[in-house]
């Protein structure tokens, strides 16, 4: 009985239970350029959105308040003015006063979409709560020739929701295992 144990705890082990790249060491971590500290995809670890293991995606759709926003501003990046779709989006939130971030996000929406091609819709992927003042929205974006996902967190302090957070990614794998 004792070897079919060990036997199996030596199976579990050699098996992997997803597909995921590895977390680095703190000696590969050296700047946000190196190589040693992006994915295969190319976007630093420190800027990757976990996916929860345990979390199967509810596709609702969110709470008008943070949805309707939300579309605006897809629609805003589909006409190209990726600046003034962000400033509209991000206006009166601690990020829109952020002006050295939001203007890196642009960037990289910009980077993104010569990448991977123009906007042409989106798609609720999950909406779920942390509590009842937290709300964490992920849409996948349809680009010419690859998705894009994009993950939105909500606070909410008092009776309004806050956009504390938002973020895209393109790491595809995390979504199929």
């Amino acid at each position: 009985m004792k070897k079919l144990a060990l036997l199996l705890f030596a199976l579990a082990l050699t098996l992997p239970l997803r597909a995921q790249t590895p977390a680095p060491s703190p000696a590969d971590v050296t700047d946000d350029t190196t190589p040693q500290n992006t994915s295969m995809t190319g976007v630093p670890y420190h800027l990757r959105m976990p996916q929860p293991l345990d979390h199967k995606p509810v596709a609702t759709p969110p709470p008008p308040e943070i949805g309707e926003p939300v579309e605006h501003f897809f629609q805003s990046l589909k006409t190209g003015d990726y600046a003034g779709a962000y400033e509209t989006f991000l206006s009166g939130t601690r990020l829109g006063a952020q002006k050295e971030k939001m203007s890196y996000q642009i960037s990289k929406t910009e980077e993104a979409f010569g990448l991977y091609g123009k906007l042409n819709d989106d798609e609720v992927y999950d909406n779920y709560p942390i509590g009842k003042n937290i709300i964490v929205m992920t849409y996948l974006t349809r680009q010419e020739n690859q998705p894009l996902r994009w993950r939105f967190i909500y606070y909410r302090a008092d009776k309004t929701w806050m956009l504390i957070n938002i973020g895209f990614d393109d790491p595809l794998l995390d979504l199929v295992y």
